[in-house]
Formats: structure tokens, C-alpha cells, sequence
């Protein structure tokens, strides 16, 4: 297929992520045409990605394309594009951008807006997890406008709510990828930290704040430029990803796997958070948290040895499977329903907002 001189586009904000939406019937089939294309439209490889559109943070270097699904649903595949790397990772859904899947749809005549409160059933292509999303909507298309106020984003808007289904082991096969509660896996100083790997809507391996030196008095920014706490983050996080057989060693897995799985590091909540949340992105700190990593720290939170279980104040079976998390914008409630047996994880849900900031058409950059 010849990449068109320009293609239709929405750019989107859910949650504290933006990114670029496509429908999956203008775009090459998967594969690398594809990736060199979207690679194109970010503006990527290049730290400011100033000729594209791409933003210069992993939350707003996003791509989302969307297909009509099985029976009524809407399936999407989600991209995180590397920023001054040419990567384009599929290995891992965002929870952010999820939530601005379905009044997508909606506007763009993909499902029909029933009533006051549209419901629509989402399959994530990366994950095979399903979501149920709840939309309001009025006139056929999804309200923005509400009173919903979340942390980092300005002002309010109309509430999202995306219940993830069944997410335990969409990408690893198991809520517990190892089998063990807590593992040891080697830092950069030749010693072992502990670790909890848990894969519920993305995998994620949490360790201990303090097990690396973070005390909670460094802004985002002052991490960001601390080159040597960066380095020691991604060893351990990259140690995870060979032990779970993403990558063959650490610098295949920083390399080819930077998102499976992603880290966070917790240590202990405060002024009502029951855990404090400092995430990292594509070897960058995060500047919120991803939703996906919130919904995986609060499933890990409902396991019982695990490092999350260990610092939280106060678990989410003991206040109605709410749990709160304390990240660098504020605080992010996730709400978490289990059952009895092997997969204990039922749902997680999220309450957040979504906006349509632009649509027309984007030029690709040609010759990456």
C-alpha cells in the first residue's frame, strides 16, 4: 500500500494522556509500513518531536487506531511511540487513552448513542481484555462538558467510567507472571531488590521507593535529571523483563521490551491516599500515572505478600475495593471487584474524562 499524502485524524485527550486517533481501515496492515508510518505522523525519532504530533512526554506520544469488533464491539490497538527512539511498542494497552475510546467511537458513527448514558463494549487488540465504557451523551454524540474534576487535568468535564473485565494475565498469562508474591532481582550496586511482578491490565513490577533512595522530597523534574537513579531504575525494571521472558538480557529488554513491564515505584500514602505512586515511562519519569498502572497497583494492593500489599495503608477489600493513590498531580481512585478462586481480579474500574481537541487530516512525515 502507498502511504497517502495525508491521512484522517482525531487528536484526543483521555484521562492525563493525548494522542492521535485512526481509523484501522486507513492505515497499512500491521506490521513495520505501519509502524514507519506512525513513526511519521509523531515526528519521531526527535526529543521535541517538532515536526509531527507528537508532545516530547511518553503521555502524549500515543497513537490509538480503531476497527469495528466482534459482535457490536469496538476493537482498538494501542501504540506508544518512542519519543527520541524510533519504537513503536503494541505490547501493552494505555489506560488513559481507553477512556477516550468509546465517545470516539460514538462521534464517529462507529456505535449509536443510546439515551442520556451510552454503553460501549470495548476489546483492547494489544491484550484481548474487554471494557465496558459508560458515556454520557446527548444529540448522538459524547458529552464533554460536567462537573468531574481529575488530577492534572485543568477544569472539569463529563465522566467516563471503563470497567476492565477479567484483566488478570492479558499479556504474561497470569495475574502473578513468576507465581511468587515477591521476587529478587538484581540493582545496579550488585545487590537484589524486591520485586512484585503482577500483569492486570498491563504488567507492571513494583518495588519499594526506598530501596532505591527516593524519600518523596524530589519533584518530578529533579528526578527526570538525575541520570544515575534513571539507570538504576531501568536495571531492575529490565532484570524484570527477562524474568518473565520478554527479552533474552537487560539491553534487549531496554531495547525491544522499554513497556513490558513497565515500574512503579510505592512507598506509603498520606492525607488520605492509602499508597504513593512514583511511575516510570520509555526510561523517563512519569509526570502523573498511567492509568493502566494504576489499575495494576490496585489489583497488586488485593494480593496478599506483594510489595504493594506491604506499604498500603489500608487495603481496598476494607472500604468497598476503593483504593487511592497518591501520584506527582494528585490523587486516583480505582475501584476493584474480586471473587473467590484462582483469578481473583472481577473488574477494575476507573471514573475519568475524555475530549475531542481536533480533527481533520495529518501529514506523515515522509522518510523515516
Amino acid at each position: 500500500m502507498t502511504t497517502p499524502p495525508s491521512i484522517p485524524a482525531v487528536y484526543m485527550r483521555g484521562g492525563t494522556s493525548k494522542g492521535v486517533f485512526l481509523h484501522a481501515r486507513d492505515l497499512p496492515q500491521p506490521g513495520a509500513e505501519r509502524d514507519r508510518l506512525l513513526l511519521g505522523i509523531m515526528g519521531s525519532p526527535d526529543p521535541m518531536q517538532i515536526d509531527g504530533m507528537g508532545g516530547t512526554y511518553s503521555s502524549t506520544s500515543k497513537v490509538v487506531v480503531v476497527e469495528p469488533g466482534p459482535g457490536g464491539a469496538i476493537r482498538y490497538w494501542f501504540a506508544q511511540v518512542g519519543v527520541d527512539r524510533a519504537i513503536v511498542d503494541w505490547s501493552g494497552n494505555c489506560g488513559n487513552l481507553t477512556t477516550a475510546v468509546a465517545p470516539f467511537a460514538i462521534d464517529e458513527g462507529l456505535v449509536p448513542a443510546l439515551g442520556p448514558l451510552t454503553r460501549v463494549r470495548l476489546v483492547n487488540g494489544n491484550t484481548g481484555v474487554e471494557i465496558e465504557a459508560d458515556v454520557e451523551t446527548l444529540d448522538g454524540r459524547a458529552m464533554t462538558s460536567g462537573r468531574l474534576a481529575i488530577a492534572g487535568v485543568p477544569g472539569t468535564g463529563s465522566p467516563v467510567v471503563t470497567r476492565y473485565l477479567d484483566p488478570s494475565g492479558g499479556v504474561l498469562g497470569r495475574l502473578l507472571p513468576t507465581g511468587n508474591a515477591v521476587d529478587r532481582l538484581p540493582s545496579s550496586d550488585g545487590g537484589a531488590v524486591r520485586a512484585s511482578i503482577v500483569d492486570a491490565a498491563h504488567p507492571y513490577v513494583f518495588v519499594g521507593a526506598d530501596a532505591v533512595g527516593i524519600d518523596g522530597s524530589r519533584t518530578v523534574a529533579e528526578l527526570d535529571a538525575d541520570g544515575a537513579l534513571l539507570d538504576r531504575v531501568e536495571r531492575i525494571r529490565a532484570a524484570a523483563s527477562v524474568l518473565v521472558g520478554a527479552a533474552a538480557d537487560a539491553d534487549d529488554a531496554t531495547r525491544s521490551a522499554p513497556a513490558t513491564p513497565r515500574i512503579i515505584l510505592v512507598s506509603a500514602g498520606d492525607d488520605g491516599a492509602d499508597v504513593t505512586a512514583t511511575a516510570f515511562s520509555m526510561g523517563r519519569v512519569h509526570r502523573a500515572l498511567p492509568m493502566t498502572g494504576a489499575l495494576c497497583l490496585a489489583a497488586a494492593a488485593t494480593i496478599p505478600g506483594t510489595v504493594v500489599d506491604e506499604v498500603a495503608a489500608v487495603r481496598p477489600m476494607h472500604r468497598d475495593g476503593r483504593i487511592r493513590i497518591r501520584h506527582p498531580q494528585g490523587v486516583t481512585e480505582v475501584v476493584v471487584e474480586q471473587r473467590h478462586g484462582s483469578d481473583p481480579i472481577r473488574s477494575l474500574g476507573v471514573i475519568r474524562t475524555a475530549r475531542r481537541l481536533m480533527e481533520g487530516r495529518v501529514y506523515p512525515r515522509e522518510g523515516n
